[in-house]
C-alpha cells in the first residue's frame, strides 16, 4: 500500500473524505485521488459515495493494542467458521463481537448469493454492499447494544426458516450449555434455534468455565463449536462426549489444531 493511500485512511477516521478536499489536501490532482481510491475500494477498505468516500463497514481495525490478541482469535474462529459452513443458501447471525467478525468476513471473502437474517445493526451494516440478501429483524432496540430483541424481533423470526444458526455467547459451561446476561437475548436465541436447520457456536476459550444469568441453549442443541486452542482440556473431553463438532483453532496460523 502506497503511503498516500495510509494517509487516505488515516483521513477517513475522521469521517466522509471529499474528493476535492482530500485532492488538494495530499497535493494531488483528482484523478490520481480517485485511483487511489478504486484500489482501496477493490481490497473493501473503503466505500465510494457521491463525492467522496467512506470508510467499509467490513474493515478490522483492533480498537487498542490490549484487544490485537483477542480480536486476531476472534477473526481466526470467524474464518474458520466460514470455511467450514460455506457455501450455505441462509444463515441467521446474532449480536456480539466474534458474530460481528463472522459477517466482516462474509462480506471479504463471500461471492455467492446467501441470505442472512440478523438482528443486529453492526452485522447490517457490515453486509451493505456485500453478494449477501440481508434481512433485519424489527424489534426494540437494546439500551447499551446495537441490536434488536423482544417480542416483535421474536414474531419476525419465526416467519423463515435457515440452515444456519450462528451465535456468540457471553458464558458457557462444556457439561451444561452456552449462556448470556440479557433475558430479552436469550429469548431471541431460544427462538433463533427453532427455525435453524443446524446451529453454531462462535466463542473463544475465555467464555468457558463461566456462567451468566441465563442458560439459552443446551450442549444436544448445538451441531458446531469453533473456539480456540486455548480451551482447557477438561472442557475437550467433556465436549467429546456430545454430539458437537469441535474445531479448535490456532489464532496465529489460523490452522486448526483440534477437530472432534
Amino acid at each position: 500500500m502506497y503511503q498516500r493511500q495510509r494517509k487516505i485512511l488515516d483521513m477517513l477516521q475522521r469521517g466522509k473524505v471529499v474528493i476535492r478536499e482530500a485532492a488538494c489536501e495530499l497535493g494531488v490532482t483528482e484523478m490520481t485521488l480517485r485511483r487511489d481510491l478504486k484500489s482501496l475500494e477493490e481490497r473493501k477498505l473503503i466505500l465510494l459515495v457521491k463525492g467522496g468516500a467512506i470508510l467499509h463497514p467490513a474493515r478490522y481495525e483492533p480498537e487498542s493494542p490490549e484487544s490485537i490478541d483477542k480480536m486476531d482469535r476472534k477473526f481466526a474462529i470467524a474464518n474458520a467458521l466460514y470455511d467450514e459452513i460455506f457455501p450455505a443458501d441462509s444463515i441467521f447471525i446474532s449480536a456480539g463481537t466474534t458474530s460481528l467478525a463472522f459477517a466482516k468476513v462474509i462480506a471479504r471473502r463471500n461471492t455467492l448469493p446467501v441470505t442472512i437474517i440478523t438482528n443486529s445493526l453492526p452485522v447490517a451494516s457490515t453486509l451493505f454492499r456485500s453478494c449477501c440478501k440481508v434481512i433485519l429483524l424489527g424489534g426494540e432496540l437494546r439500551t447499551n447494544y446495537l441490536d434488536l430483541v423482544g417480542s416483535i424481533a421474536e414474531k419476525n423470526l419465526a416467519e423463515y426458516q435457515v440452515d444456519w444458526l450462528v451465535s456468540g455467547c457471553d458464558a458457557a459451561l462444556s457439561d451444561y450449555g452456552f449462556y448470556t446476561s440479557d433475558v430479552s437475548v436469550s429469548n431471541l436465541e431460544k427462538k433463533s434455534l427453532e427455525i435453524a436447520s443446524k446451529a453454531a457456536i462462535i466463542a473463544d476459550s475465555s467464555k468457558f468455565g463461566k456462567r451468566a444469568l441465563t442458560r439459552f441453549a443446551t450442549l444436544n442443541e448445538i451441531d458446531l463449536l469453533v473456539t480456540d486452542s486455548k480451551l482447557q482440556p477438561r472442557d475437550v473431553e467433556n465436549l467429546k462426549n456430545t454430539n458437537i463438532k469441535l474445531l479448535q483453532i490456532d489464532a496465529e496460523t489460523e490452522s486448526i489444531v483440534t477437530r472432534e
